[in-house]
């Protein structure tokens, strides 16, 4: 005796039987079966003639042009910034029976020291800035780094005129304070820029776009 039953789906998918069939002596038996499932045009990969699958085009930032705010600095033009990183650490954990793999769980992040370069100018608002803090005065600063278009993807007037450039990314560092400066050093028989270096703690940063 056999028992049949089908299912169907919509939108072009597989079709699927299953059939029951109960022999003489009451022994049961399954088996199923369907139609092979068919790609549609839209659900094929698309391969470029080399071989490789093709992916959406993407806008690479350059790492020139940016500006770097300070809440009150007046001058805060930097040649250099690093130090934009966020670290997690992670616990390893061992369940009882698995034995192929151990699990690591996320536990803290901490982020990293920001780190500013500049050519020394006279005033010496970044010195007397960790001075403050030497001193045992908590002066707190949010930071914001502001990255721009790359200059070949500026906009262009009617006249020909280049537009402003558009505002890609900012990088908004909560609660920044000076916690090293390192001045240049000097040399008699050279002729370099005298650079200065300001390292920045904070309490995080918040990342937004345009």
């Amino acid at each position: 005796m056999d028992f049949k039953a089908t299912a169907s789906f919509n939108r072009g998918r597989p079709r699927v039987t299953a059939t029951l069939r109960l022999g003489p002596l009451g022994q049961a038996t399954f088996s199923a079966g369907g139609d092979a499932p068919t790609l549609t045009p839209a659900a094929r990969p698309t391969h470029r003639p080399d071989g490789n699958p093709q992916r959406s085009s993407l806008s690479i930032l350059s790492n020139h042009r940016y500006q770097v705010s300070i809440d009150g600095l007046e001058y805060a033009a930097f040649s250099e910034v690093s130090g934009l990183q966020v670290e997690t650490e992670t616990m390893d954990f061992i369940e009882g029976g698995v034995n192929d793999r151990v699990l690591r769980l996320p536990v803290r992040s901490r982020v990293g020291n920001l780190i500013l370069k500049r050519g020394l100018v006279a005033g010496n608002e970044l010195l007397e800035w960790h001075l403050n803090i030497v001193q045992g005065y908590l002066d707190v600063r949010n930071v914001t780094v502001t990255v721009y278009d790359h200059p070949q993807a500026s906009r262009t007037a009617a006249g020909g005129q280049a537009l402003e450039a558009q505002v890609r990314m900012r990088f908004e560092l909560l609660q920044a304070y000076p916690v090293k400066w390192s001045g240049p050093t000097f040399s008699g028989n050279g002729d370099a820029v005298s650079v200065e270096t300001l390292e920045l703690a904070h309490s995080g940063f918040l990342q937004t776009s345009r």
